[in-house]
């Protein structure tokens, strides 16, 4: 799950923001993350896990590091799924 959400990470942080592998530790905004590409983020979790993310997951205690990040997706995934509201089709 760590090496998925880091590659999702990595695939989002700005062009040469982590030339090299980054410890899972990092602060994201090391990287060249911000409010857009978490963004980006999130749908690429959504549709990477099957998950759809909460609003009050949307802090920045979740999205310090590909750690927390990580962490945070799998309680999402452990969760029940009627435990998440429907997913809005539009």
């Amino acid at each position: 799950m760590t090496q998925t959400v880091e590659d999702l990470v990595t695939g989002q942080a700005k062009a040469g923001s982590a030339a090299a592998p980054a410890d899972p530790d990092t602060p994201l905004t090391d990287r060249g993350v911000d409010s857009l590409t978490i963004a980006a983020l999130i749908v690429d979790i959504e549709q990477a896990f099957g998950v759809r993310f909460p609003a009050d997951l949307i802090t920045a205690d979740t999205f310090t590091s590909v750690r927390t990040l990580a962490t945070a997706v799998r309680g999402l995934t452990d969760a029940p799924t009627d435990a998440l509201p429907p997913r809005d089709p539009s």
